[in-house]
């Protein structure tokens, strides 16, 4: 039988294969080079990558200068001045840093508000003498020195951030830096259909971005539309100037989420493989990813920078703190959820009870109507019993047989009209049998989470 040739395209990558007697025969190829992204380069070539990649940055990256100590700022900015010559900045990340640059300086200027408003209260709590912790005077007295000073210099640090609003000296360094080293926008052209192939990408949990998929993008306005494939768009502009320029690449980002990186067990293991896989693909060169902390330690080793190890503590632990306050961030979405589903809840359960009452009140009524119409009913029915017993016309007579009639038909619609009454007063009392249990069920599963997060 003759054999078959055909071409099976799986994530960006090509393979040959014959079919053929009911077997599959795949042509030459190893392991690191259809799997790149599940090795590490060697000690050797990780130096050459140093010496000969693009160094790109993101956004978070230059946005977090702003959160560091004014050294660890100057060590930083100096490790990018020496490797300017093949720094490079995607367009998306340039736009994304000046996007949220004021809200940056907010965030720092509203640290040292709530740093003062600590003090103040542990000060206040000290100057009560009538209840514990007791401090004596003396030491109140050099407490309060202290306290002051401290104020007093992080109101003066505050105004240093808040001068950054008009007089910024980070944003005119990184302007020297990325001179002439800042992407190109793409067409809009180009971000349509960015659009529409991020849409399938999220849906098969392509990184980078899917982790982005909740965000609305159903905004009219297009830069809104955008913003849930931003991170789609910076791989695009990095793997297009990769391939323009022929170099790899060198990405330092501080996003941690896992569209980026390959977790395991809490611990990241590296840039995730398909991100590898596509780069080499499409770009035919190599690609790492590093955090700040990570590219600062590989800089001492790979450019012969001195880099004090405080700093690379101090940039660890502006990343814990990111992370503490994002898990609070979280933590606090999900109790909003949980209070909002609460609210509902016991809003459909209110909601619930009033039309209770209402079927209650109509079901009094009607009941009430029943029992009138039927004690007519019954004087009516005595009387045509009464005249039919004299056996004389009596033009009454018929006046009367027409009003039973008519009472009867209301009796048989009132009596309708109670039964189904009645019908969704029982449906209504099920609903809110079910109502209290999800509450209850609620209350439960709110409880155990408290004494777990506890």
């Amino acid at each position: 039988m003759k054999a078959d040739r055909v071409v099976v395209g799986l994530g960006g990558g090509i393979k040959h294969a014959v079919l053929g007697s009911n077997k599959l025969f795949n042509e030459g190829g190893s392991m690191k080079d259809l799997f790149p992204g599940h090795f590490k380069e060697s000690e050797g070539h990780l130096r050459e990558v140093w010496d000969t990649s693009l160094f790109v940055f993101d956004a978070n990256i230059l946005l977090n200068l702003y959160r560091y100590s004014d050294t660890t700022r100057s060590e930083f900015l100096r490790i990018l001045e020496k490797i300017k010559n093949r720094a490079w900045l995607p367009h998306r990340a340039a736009e994304e840093y000046f996007n949220n640059r004021l809200s940056v300086i907010d965030q720092q200027e509203k640290s040292y508000d709530d740093t003062t408003k600590s003090i103040n209260s542990l000060r206040s709590d000290l100057e009560n003498a009538r209840q514990h912790p007791f401090v004596s005077s003396g030491t109140m007295d050099k407490v309060s020195r202290v306290f002051e000073e401290l104020c007093e210099e992080l109101k003066n640090n505050k105004s240093v951030h808040t001068a950054r609003i008009s007089n910024d000296e980070i944003k005119d360094a990184l302007a020297s830096i990325f001179e002439n080293r800042v992407g190109s926008p793409f067409e809009k052209d180009r971000l349509e259909e960015l659009i529409l192939e991020g849409e399938e990408r999220y849906k098969q949990k392509i990184p980078p971005g899917f982790k982005d998929g909740s965000k609305s993008g159903d905004s009219e306005v297009f830069a809104e539309k955008c913003r849930k494939y931003g991170d789609l768009i910076v791989w695009s502009q990095v793997i297009d100037k990769a391939i323009e320029s022929g170099k790899g690449v060198v990405l330092v980002t501080d996003d941690k989420k896992e569209d980026w990186w390959e977790k395991f067990k809490g611990k990241t293991v590296g840039p995730r493989p398909e991100l590898v896989k596509e780069f080499k693909d499409r770009a035919n060169n190599t690609f790492h990813m590093y955090q700040a902390d990570r590219f600062l330690e590989l800089a001492r080793e790979n450019l012969d920078e001195q880099v004090s190890d405080e700093v690379v503590e101090e940039i660890r632990e502006v990343k814990r703190r990111d992370k503490l306050a994002h898990k609070r961030m979280r933590e606090m979405e999900y109790l909003k959820r949980r209070k909002m589903e609460m609210s509902r809840l016991f809003e459909e359960l209110e909601r619930s009870k009033h039309i209770m009452m209402t079927y209650e009140e109509e079901r009094h009524m009607l009941q009430q109507r029943l029992h009138e119409l039927e004690s007519v009913r019954n004087d009516m029915r005595h009387h045509k019993e009464h005249l039919l017993r004299d056996d004389i016309d009596n033009p009454e007579y018929e006046y009367i047989m027409k009003r039973y009639a008519a009472l009867s038909d209301e009796y048989a619609q009132v009596k309708h009209g109670l039964e189904n009454s009645s019908m969704k007063q029982q449906d209504m009392q099920m609903k809110m049998m079910e109502l209290e249990k999800e509450v209850s069920n609620r209350m439960k599963i709110i409880e155990q989470e408290n004494l777990a997060y506890s």
